[in-house]
């Protein structure tokens, strides 16, 4: 199932659309795309598209 996570480093906003997945029962993640800082909403739309993202609002991670 792929998502569109938003990470924050040193304040800034970077945008990726992953895939979790189990391997040998422990779940892991794989970047399937990096967006970039401020994505073309353009192009944002056409990799949700592509892999399938579902528009789900979602809060999560630390501070929430």
């Amino acid at each position: 199932m792929a998502y569109l996570e938003q990470k924050r480093v040193k304040g800034r906003a970077y945008f990726y659309i992953m895939q979790s997945f189990r391997q040998r029962g422990m779940v892991k993640r794989r970047i399937l795309e990096y967006l970039g800082r401020d994505p073309d909403p353009k192009r944002l739309k056409k990799a949700l598209v592509y892999w399938g993202v579902k528009a789900k609002a979602r809060r999560g991670g630390k501070g929430t």
